[in-house]
């Protein structure tokens, strides 16, 4: 008896050490990638840091309330069933961002020559510039311009622009600065990349982060892309077949009813992209499926606009 209560102390004592291997790193827009990350006061600063980082299994990766990234989040590890890697917020305020939009208001321009304007950008590429206004709402334009790859003196007319050697030049009539001009600007830097991109990796938590500005499927702000949804990525062999997604009702916070269900059917649509139900033919007819699915949640939206999921989603 005595002998078995010594193993179960060492056991013990090992399930302490174990659990005391897990940390908690936080990330801040204010802070040093220089830093060990390990306390608020000493925060890493960049998304970048954190993807060339190695974590163990319990470890969680905390981002500061308020920030905002233009970076994509990449897990480098893995956690472990029952244990997982968690990314998640800390502090008081709107949740971490992370965004492929890149605001460039009058001071980012100078001027180039004739009716080009010209700012640097950091980015190695990139294929949309939205031109537009901010309402008095907050929303912000909805114009694409046109991209050109011929050289800047290929900008003879409105909402053109070129990109070259990280420095993106638009046509501005008058020589008026651009921002002025079209009343607002901004660049799209993830237009051909994932937000959040999960690789090879496993069992991972991810909550409490806001995702813009990447792709046909965002649910607050997208890039006309196509029909890849790129902002959100995931890879798993065998298929997956535990993958949450918590915290959605944010999709229908403060819309109109229409909105509501736009949002409902995308984010349905993305789902069936993601189902075995589908590659296996086990819905044989996904336009009707989807059909029938909208009346469902036709009654849906009513239910939503008249509950407290009309107001603005609070995370």
């Amino acid at each position: 008896m005595t002998r078995m209560r010594f193993l179960l102390a060492i056991a013990g004592v090992c399930v302490i050490a174990v659990s005391s291997w897990a940390a908690t790193f936080y990330v801040d827009t204010a802070g040093n990638d220089t830093n060990d990350g390990l306390s608020p006061a000493t925060a890493w600063k960049t998304v970048a840091k954190v993807n060339g980082s190695t974590f163990a299994a319990g470890d969680q990766i905390l981002f500061k309330r308020g920030g905002v990234w233009n970076e994509s989040l990449v897990p480098p590890s893995s956690g472990a069933s029952g244990n997982p890697i968690v990314f998640d917020a800390y502090g008081t305020g709107e949740a971490p961002t992370l965004t492929g939009y890149v605001g460039l208001p009058s001071a980012s321009w100078t001027f180039d020559s004739g009716n080009i304007w010209k700012t640097s950008i950091t980015s190695s590429s990139f294929n949309y510039v939205l031109f537009g206004y901010i309402g008095s709402d907050g929303t912000v334009g909805s114009v694409w311009g046109t991209k050109f790859t011929s050289g800047k003196s290929a900008l003879v007319a409105p909402y053109q622009f070129y990109f070259s050697s990280n420095v993106l030049y638009v046509y501005s009539p008058a020589a008026t600065n651009p921002a002025i001009y079209y009343g607002s600007m901004a660049a799209m830097l993830m237009t051909n990349g994932q937000i959040v991109y999960i690789n090879g990796k496993s069992w991972l938590t991810i909550q409490h982060f806001k995702l813009t500005y990447f792709d046909t499927y965002g649910s607050d702000g997208v890039i006309p892309a196509g029909t890849t949804p790129h902002g959100f990525y995931v890879s798993a062999s065998p298929a997956p077949t535990d993958i949450k997604f918590y915290n959605v009702e944010g999709l229908f916070g403060n819309r109109s009813g229409r909105e509501k269900k736009d949002s409902a059917i995308s984010f349905v649509t993305t789902a069936l992209q993601l189902s075995e139900s589908v590659a296996n033919r086990e819905i044989v007819d996904e336009e009707k499926f989807k059909e029938g699915l909208s009346k469902v949640i036709d009654g849906t939206v009513e239910c939503l606009n008249a509950s407290s999921w009309s107001r603005t989603n609070k995370q």
